[in-house]
């Protein structure tokens, strides 16, 4: 059983234990109470007679107490499974639904495949474990721009750890992504957004005409809301959830301008401009994306599929296609980079500041260069 004495000129008590092999150790306990210097030596006594993938829990949590007890305070040691957990949490606050509940696959699939680590301290995490987590992806037939998106998530994700200063440096770094090889996404030309008009009706033309109109994504598209609609200074004010809900002006081109008035007219206007569409997420089997390419095939228009990097084929035209066309649009009617930036809400300096009357007049006639789309049912 562990002991303690104190050797000659020496003011500390000396813990005297055996370890699991029986062998003897001496080391002071840096304490003159002799209760609290007995308490470290039963303790260090059990660690060493216990060496199994606790130990480094319980080593954290001793020098953590003794800290405490000298007036300190405690070391933080978060599990990886705790410390990924307070990071979803963050996401699901700052950053769109979707984009949260990408990162959430990405971390349960990496704690799945740390198995019983996921439980230890975060500093256990080594490059190894990020390397084998990325392989797996491979092996799962994930393309390189998938594999790299989620190790650069971790990356982001193990950066605010070594920022909270739980850790000394960010594994991921150490690990080489591979390199992605983007798809190049096709626009549609205005005679195509007509075809797509002819074959939808409801709110499927709404969200088709606004995001032809705006350049919004679609997920900002869906929760688009009758109170950011201003009739009067023919604008439009919607929240771009990528960038944290921060809202986003644009003027109102005189087709969508028309067709919201339409609608208006009607019944009493909901909170949503399209309430059903804002009911739906964009992804999966039977989300909006999907849906939309339903409608193209309806159209008889080429979705333009092509082979991924890994098992899954891209489709070159998309909803998203409708942002790239607004762009490409305004920049074949010589619309300069800055505006189309600012129409768009492509990230620069001051993409968000807000609009003066003399920038939105100037941003309501670039858009009038946008094409006329033919037989505009409205």
């Amino acid at each position: 059983m562990a002991s303690i004495h104190r050797r000659p000129r020496s003011r500390y008590f000396q813990a005297a234990f055996r370890d699991g092999q029986g062998r003897q150790i001496q080391l002071s306990t840096k304490e003159t109470d002799r209760s609290k210097a007995l308490a470290i030596a039963l303790e260090w006594e059990r660690m060493a007679k216990n060496p199994d993938e606790l130990v480094e829990a319980q080593a954290l949590k001793f020098v953590s107490d003794q800290m405490q007890r000298r007036g300190h305070g405690a070391i933080r040691t978060p599990t990886t499974q705790d410390f990924l957990a307070e990071w979803i949490r963050g996401k699901e606050l700052n950053r769109s639904e979707g984009t949260a509940t990408r990162y959430r696959g990405i971390v349960e699939g990496f704690l799945k495949g740390l198995g019983a680590k996921a439980t230890r301290p975060l500093g256990a995490i080594a490059p190894s474990d990020i390397q084998s987590f990325l392989e797996s992806r491979m092996k799962e037939g994930c393309s390189p721009s998938t594999i790299s998106f989620e190790g650069k998530a971790l990356r982001g994700a193990f950066n605010q750890a070594v920022k909270q200063g739980l850790l000394p440096n960010n594994p991921v770094d150490a690990v080489e992504l591979p390199a992605r090889a983007p798809v190049t996404r096709k626009t549609f030309t205005p005679a195509e957004i007509s075809i797509l008009l002819n074959v939808t009706e409801g709110e499927w033309s709404t969200l088709i005409l606004i995001g032809y109109y705006t350049g919004a994504r679609l997920s900002d598209c869906t929760k688009m809301r009758w109170d950011g609609v201003d009739l009067t200074a023919r604008t439009l004010t919607y929240k771009v959830q990528k960038k944290g809900g921060q809202e986003h002006v644009v003027p109102l081109h005189e087709h969508l301008e028309a067709h919201l008035v339409s609608l208006t007219s009607q019944d009493e206007p909901a909170e949503y401009i399209m309430p059903g569409m804002a009911a739906k997420g964009p992804g999966g089997r039977h989300g909006l994306s999907e849906g939309f390419k339903r409608i193209m095939r309806r159209a008889g228009l080429d979705l333009q599929t092509v082979k991924g990097g890994g098992k899954r084929n891209i489709s070159r035209k998309t909803f998203h296609s409708l942002r790239h066309s607004f762009t490409s649009e305004l920049a074949n009617a010589g619309v300069p980079e800055e505006l189309r930036m600012k129409l768009t809400g492509h990230s620069s300096k001051d993409v968000h500041r807000g609009y003066t009357h003399h920038e939105l007049e100037t941003l309501g006639k670039a858009l009038t260069r946008l094409p006329k789309i033919p037989m505009f049912k409205d």
